[in-house]
């Protein structure tokens, strides 16, 4: 579920585009009967910070939530609404809604947090529909 990147593996003139290390997740499906075949791999995808306001949280916020913010995730100098590390620990389904799946990460080694995905949502990222995929025209 989580991707390790490292500058050291990396040829020189692109280690100064990241920090020194990364995590990014992805989600993966498999056959329940062994051999346990994989049956599909999500593209990769990072999971956000915790709001500020205790009205979006649904409770007190957690005082910590403030140090993963200062290390976004940032690669090809671009710079990304989520921890420059954060690690997916969970995923159950939720209690009294089968429809949604709750998945439990951590931030920079800072912080943990609940969140809530439509099980519909992880279906579209494991098994994209085709049509919905963007072709990139080559220059003519």
């Amino acid at each position: 579920l989580v991707k390790f990147y490292s500058k050291n593996k990396m040829p020189v003139n692109e280690r100064m585009l990241i920090p020194d290390t990364n995590y990014v997740s992805f989600l993966y499906a498999f056959d329940p009967r062994p051999p346990f075949q994989l049956l599909a791999r999500s593209g990769y995808f990072c999971l956000g910070f915790a709001s500020t306001s205790e009205d979006e949280e649904g409770g007190t916020i957690n005082p910590h939530s403030v140090l993963t913010r200062n290390r976004p995730l940032q690669q090809n100098n671009e710079t990304f609404a989520c921890a420059q590390i954060h690690y997916v620990s969970s995923i159950i389904e939720k209690l009294g809604d089968s429809s949604t799946a709750v998945i439990g990460y951590g931030m920079n080694d800072c912080t943990a947090r609940l969140v809530e995905v439509s099980k519909k949502e992880i279906a579209r990222l494991l098994f994209p529909d085709p049509w919905d995929m963007v072709v990139s025209k080559k220059p003519s």
